[in-house]
């Protein structure tokens, strides 16, 4: 994670329509391509955990120091699982959308 341009992959997954923010709806459309149902309690508690700004999204730099400090999106919310995280992680790097190898 000390990889900005990682960062900036990971984090460019979830903002859509390149605002420079990840907000709720945003986050919400990207959980649920992951499968889950209803991700309302969800965004809630991401945001609740990550927003230090409290103005409803997520900038980059929230983004940043959330995965740089350790702060777990999983413990934002116990509604969520692991595996879901984990899935959405191979999805990624899938699609391309995060490639961790030597580039």
């Amino acid at each position: 994670m000390a990889n900005d341009e990682h960062l900036h992959k990971v984090f460019s997954y979830f903002y859509k329509d390149g605002n420079g923010y990840t907000e709720s709806h945003e986050l919400q459309d990207a959980l649920m391509e992951d499968g889950a149902d209803d991700c309302t309690n969800i965004v809630n508690d991401i945001l609740h955990e990550v927003d230090t700004h409290k103005d409803g999204r997520i900038s980059y730099e929230e983004f940043v120091a959330m995965m740089r400090t350790g702060t777990d999106w999983r413990k934002a919310s116990r509604h969520y699982s692991r595996g879901r995280f984990n899935s959405l992680n191979v999805k990624l790097m899938k699609d391309g959308s995060l490639n961790l190898g030597n580039e």
